[in-house]
């Protein structure tokens, strides 16, 4: 079975079990006959299992009446409703451009028959709609009766809509069976098809615009129960073409009585435009309106239109996307669409036909050789011709897309320009060169020795610990040491900047904006190992911390820590090779984290080392759980009775050091591994490349010794260069309130990095990385202060197509299977809750469907939920109502159910040294014991998490952000080839947002880029400014002035530091200026006034009295005596809700007891 079809396998049980019967599906069970509307069987035994009737083949339900069976695709008598509804989609998400307030029935307005039309929402900026004309109010309801989609028609006389309605309601039949006296009640599926006309004249009526359509039903018999079909047709508000017509078609049950027999399932209505009619698409907005931005992603996205928007359904369409028109619209109950997939692989097509990937080889690239630099040569070559055929494209373009396209094609040719200055850099200047080829060797085996097999250590017979297998060799194998198109393209581009740091261009920021799997990590290693090695060129002498990797989540900062650890013992094993050429002191990477998952101290650190040796749940601070070199064996493993041997962590006096245990590995010596995770060995050694949190440079106010990762002594003077390059990832997620206090925090980081001992001042470079590009100069702006932003690679004239990013495609030319989206929302089943159960026991069971050697993309189920209050309540679902249900499916089915037995969770509540094994275990096959079943998981895996086996996700709830819904569905389906992803989004039909986004369900997933919402960074905003003013000019003091106090108050230090956010505040935000000076008055005079002779005023762990203190742990418990006289100040960038307690005032107890005194 192919990825493809073990996919649909899973797809169809989900839609088996909430919709239906889909049409042409075999029967199931044994064949019946219910002709007379009773069915009498010979013994108890003979009625179990599952039947279908003997004549039409339909299904016959015998557990559960079809109401109570299925949830979606369901319209209720509509005599029934009472006037309860979900709430509306008008005001919230991406349906807020709609008016569907939908009141009860479904008519033209009595009150105001020639009110204007409701307007269909079409895109941004469109007029608020009219609610009065059309009453959609069924559709809306806990328990719908309705469901509509909405269009736009070009109409021509003779022309017409032809509709078609398809579903089915059930009979009830009697069961009677040996020994029962009353009869079992079974349920007799009757489909039914409708089909009608529109014609033009009806669609063109001015007087009438509401009219109910004569639907014909497909074959003689009558039918019990039918959906009513009308039209409504208007003029397109704002369009003077008479032609041009809005049309929402509607069906409704308005069947009397109630319950099962009363209501319609399975529906589904499509409409076709025929004998000259047109759908096409909604009206677009004129571009004078909208800003650059807003042009490229019309650009970006012509050929992604909408076409309709449903109305208690999603709506889908097809035979017009890529053009203006459709063939055809339906409603979706159940809607799917499945995203390109996108290749970082370019391939061209050789002299016989054959495709031919290009890459760039790095042995070639490291040995200097004529192939290697062919290889670059034809890569610049290919993408200048490719920019040339997009320039010729333009003229065929409308318009109204001209601006936006030159602009896209100048952005690629200076990108191209910036290229090709690197690649005659490297040609051109020695120490490019060198430091090119070296990092290519880094790089080459790197790629080696951090995909090396784990090499599991074992107690031998004479007690010592060895690993098992021989030392490996670092030899390339097939696939390793080449570097991806854009890999290669983006270190080219940055070159000149890492390698001439005076170079006027080294303020320009380089944004990374590429799929997720595409290879970013790998061009950040590229470009820090080139950063590093031409320092080291330029003066050996130069040691100290060059590069600065930040994160956002310590999930994420921990893999990174592993996967760069390696590249940094190759460089150093290069540079011990090298000396003369890159000095003596070591190449080194630190972990720079808080102190729950990293030893801030040598003490904590032994003392961390002995809790583990002798407890075996306790807490791995040393997070390195492999060498980085050879791939032994690190980290705790279990000693039966004895406790528990610890690998790779040994005591050397008052320190740990980490080192092999391998007595053949190059860093089993006494000097171990390259690697430090302890602050104070951080401070000390100043690693070459230090990885961190965002958070963590909140404590410079608190820790003046981290003034030595940026070069500076103890006396607050430079001593070697500050770090030159500062790699930010997942900017995306620095946006909001932590964007902003990192925004506060950064013009003293940048500082700390701007080598001033020159007449022009060397700013740090920049690198970043985002997951989308809405606003991302003004938050580049906000965050940096920097003006100039480079996009890489820059945009094409269409989505998913730039040339380092295509369209995948089979060897056969086909698209390659890309991740399929299935949206889910049933108001009729009464909670999200039950929505959960039955998709987790669907797709639980389908698994077991797929042959054994292809369902293990499948069997593990990742489940992502908004918020811990959700994933604790499907814990309690997994424990009770999961197997509540797979019991009664083993009744209805006759299946052996397969219970979730292995269930996971990955949130930020597991300690850090369990994310990665809890990650390993994720990694387990189906054929190997502890394979997981169900992975509940928060917004921990928005990054990081990169599994290839994982097919399979469940997402409960539109997550908060566009963005975080697409990195979060990035996590499944990354191959392709094996495991196509499929995502199953859970809409809650009580949320407006989750029901906006599912009526607009194809619309959104085909622009999923486009709708991202844009970040907001405000760093100079008064609130920001209350909480962190302070911190902010506190930590660059005490960074830049070695064994200064706080008292007397260093007015000439403060003055300095406000100056530098001054300047940082006249960038971001000008008309901020104002407001930060005020506060900076404030916080001057409140400091110069208290006369504080300490800077901690901690009450735990404080070496002098805490009363004299100028600053606390924001978020600790005050001292209530001291509270106005003491600012609290962030040790981290989030918001830290502080403890509260009660005291009794003094004048409320003098009162009361002057109460008690009164006769």
């Amino acid at each position: 079975m192919t990825g493809l079809q073990a996919r649909k396998v899973i797809e169809d049980a989900v839609r088996r079990e909430l919709f239906g019967p889909h049409p042409g599906e075999p029967p199931v069970g044994v064949p019946i006959d219910c002709s007379s509307g009773t069915v009498h069987f010979e013994s108890l035994e003979a009625s179990r299992g599952q039947f279908h009737e003997a004549t039409t083949l339909q299904e016959i339900l015998t557990q559960a009446d079809p109401l109570h069976r299925y949830g979606i695709g369901v319209l209720y008598p509509g005599a029934s409703q009472q006037a309860t509804t979900a709430p509306s989609a008008t005001s919230e998400g991406i349906g807020g451009d709609m008016d569907v307030t939908w009141v009860s029935g479904l008519g033209e307005s009595e009150d105001n028959p020639d009110a204007p039309p409701i307007e269909v929402p079409g895109t941004l900026h469109q007029d608020v709609a009219d609610s009065d004309d059309f009453d959609l109010t069924d559709a809306n309801r806990f328990k719908p009766s309705a469901m509509a989609i909405s269009f736009k028609v070009r109409i021509r006389t003779g022309g017409s809509l032809e509709l078609n309605v398809t579903g089915a309601y059930y009979d009830r039949i009697s069961v009677y069976v040996p020994g029962r006296t009353n009869p079992w009640t079974w349920w007799l599926r009757r489909p039914f098809e409708l089909t009608g006309s529109a014609p033009d004249a009806v669609l063109h009526s001015s007087t009438n615009r509401l009219w109910e359509v004569p639907m014909v039903p497909d074959g003689a018999e009558p039918l019990r129960v039918t959906p009513t079909v009308q039209v409504f047709s208007r003029p397109v508000p704002g369009e003077s073409d008479p032609e041009l017509r809005l049309v929402t078609v509607a069906m409704q049950n308005r069947a009397a009585g109630t319950g099962p027999t009363s209501a319609l399932f399975q529906m589904g209505l499509s409409v076709q435009a025929a004998a000259g009619l047109t759908i096409e698409a909604y009206p677009e907005v004129g571009l004078p309106g909208l800003d650059e931005e807003e042009q490229s992603i019309d650009l970006l996205y012509r050929n992604k239109r909408t076409f309709a928007i449903g109305h208690g359904c999603a709506a889908g369409w097809g035979g017009g996307e890529g053009s203006d028109v459709a063939q055809w619209v339906r409603a979706d109950p159940l809607p799917a669409y499945e995203v390109v997939s996108l290749t970082p692989d370019i391939y061209l097509t050789d002299e016989s036909g054959k495709r031919v990937r290009v890459s760039v080889s790095m042995a070639e690239l490291a040995m200097g050789s004529a192939d290697g630099r062919s290889q670059v040569e034809t890569l610049l070559t290919l993408y200048g011709d490719w920019i040339s055929r997009q320039e010729a494209e333009i003229p065929g373009m409308l318009p109204r897309f001209h601006d936006a396209a030159r602009r896209h094609v100048r952005l690629c040719r200076e990108a191209l320009g910036r290229m090709r200055t690197g690649w005659e850099l490297v040609g051109s200047n020695p120490i490019a060169e060198r430091a090119f080829r070296l990092a290519n060797e880094a790089m080459l085996f790197q790629q080696v020795r951090s995909r090396l097999p784990l090499r599991e250590v074992e107690r031998g017979r004479d007690d010592i610990l060895r690993p098992s297998g021989p030392h490996p060799e670092a030899t390339p194998q097939a696939g390793q040491g080449n570097w991806r198109p854009f890999q290669i393209a983006f270190i080219l581009a940055s070159l000149p900047e890492l390698v001439e740091p005076t170079r006027g261009s080294r303020s320009l920021v380089d944004l990374i904006f590429f799929p997720t799997g595409g290879g970013k990590t790998e061009a950040y290693l590229g470009a820090s190992a080139i950063s590093l090695l031409a320092r080291r060129l330029r003066n050996p002498h130069d040691a100290g911390t060059d590069t600065l990797m930040r994160y956002t989540l310590r999930l994420l900062t921990a893999q990174q820590f592993l996967r760069a650890a390696s590249l940094i013992c190759v460089l150093e094993d290069i540079r011990s090779k090298n000396q003369a050429e890159l000095g003596q002191s070591p190449f080194g990477i630190g972990i720079w984290l808080g102190g729950t998952s990293t030893p801030n101290t040598w003490n904590q650190a032994v003392e961390s080392l002995r809790r583990m040796r002798r407890g075996v749940n306790e807490q791995n601070m040393f997070l390195l759980l492999r060498c980085p070199w050879c791939g032994t064996q690190m980290g705790m493993k279990p000693r039966g009775r004895a406790g528990q041997d610890v690998i790779g962590y040994d005591q050397v006096g008052s320190k740990v050091v980490l080192r092999c245990v391998d007595r053949s590995c190059r860093f089993s010596g006494r000097t171990g591994l390259p690697v430090h995770v302890v602050d104070e060995d951080i401070y000390e050694v100043r690693p070459s490349i230090v990885i961190g949190t965002v958070d963590k440079f909140a404590m410079m106010a608190w820790r003046p010794m981290a003034r030595r990762l940026f070069g500076l002594g103890d006396d607050g003077n430079r001593e070697v260069s500050p770090p030159g390059l500062i790699i930010q990832d997942e900017l995306h997620l620095i946006a909001g309130p932590l964007g902003s206090m990192v925004g506060l925090y950064e013009p003293v980081i940048d500082d700390l990095c701007t080598d001033r001992r020159s007449e022009t001042p060397v700013p740090p470079k920049i690198i970043a990385s985002t997951a989308t590009t809405r606003r991302y100069e003004d938050q580049i702006r906000g965050l940096f202060g920097r003006h100039q932003v480079a996009l890489f690679p820059p945009h094409g004239l269409e989505e998913g197509h730039s040339f380092f990013a295509e369209p995948a495609t089979l060897p056969d030319g086909s698209p390659e299977p890309g991740r399929r989206y299935l949206g889910v929302m049933s108001a009729s089943l009464g909670s999200t809750q039950t929505v959960q159960v039955r998709v987790t026991a669907a797709t639980l069971q389908a698994a077991t469907l797929i042959p054994e050697a292809d369902r293990d993309g499948y069997w593990t189920n990742l489940n992502f939920l908004n918020s811990l209050r959700e994933l604790g309540n499907t814990v309690s679902l997994l424990q009770s109502d999961v197997p509540d249900y797979l019991t009664a499916l083993r009744r209805r089915d006759g299946i052996s159910p397969r219970w979730p037995s292995v269930t996971m969770e990955l949130t930020s509540r597991r300690r850090s040294d369990e994310i990665p094994k809890a990650i390993q275990q994720l990694e387990t096959k189906i054929d190997q014991q502890g394979c997981v079943d169900i992975c509940l998981a928060s917004n921990i895996i928005e990054v990081g998490v990169d599994i290839d086996r994982l097919g399979l996700m469940t997402i409960v709830g539109q997550p908060k952000t566009t963005a975080q819904y697409i990195q979060v569905s990035g996590r499944v389906g990354r191959r392709a080839d094996v495991s196509p992803g499929l995502v199953i989004t859970i809409y809650g039909a009580a949320k407006p947002r989750d029901r906006s986004h599912y009526e607009r369900f194809r619309t959104y997933h085909q622009q999923l880029y486009a709708q991202v919402e844009p970040t907001s960074v405000t760093p100079f905003a008064a609130p920001v400014l209350r909480r962190a003013l302070h911190a902010a000019t506190i930590a660059h003091i005490r960074q830049v002035t070695a064994g200064i106090g706080p008292h007397p108050f260093p007015r000439a230090a403060y003055e300095q530091a406000i100056e530098l956010l001054r300047e940082r505040a006249q960038v971001v935000d000008p008309d901020e200026v104002k407001v930060l000076e005020r506060m900076a008055r404030q916080r001057a005079r409140e400091w110069s006034m208290w006369e504080r002779t300490e800077w901690e005023a901690n009450a735990i762990g404080a070496q002098s009295d805490p009363k004299q203190g100028l600053m606390r742990y924001a978020g600790t418990l005050p001292d209530l005596g001291s509270k106005a006289t003491i600012w609290d100040v962030p040790t981290s960038m989030r918001n830290v809700d502080a403890e509260c307690r009660l005291r009794i005032s003094t004048a409320y107890a003098q009162a009361d007891a002057g109460n008690e005194e009164a006769p």
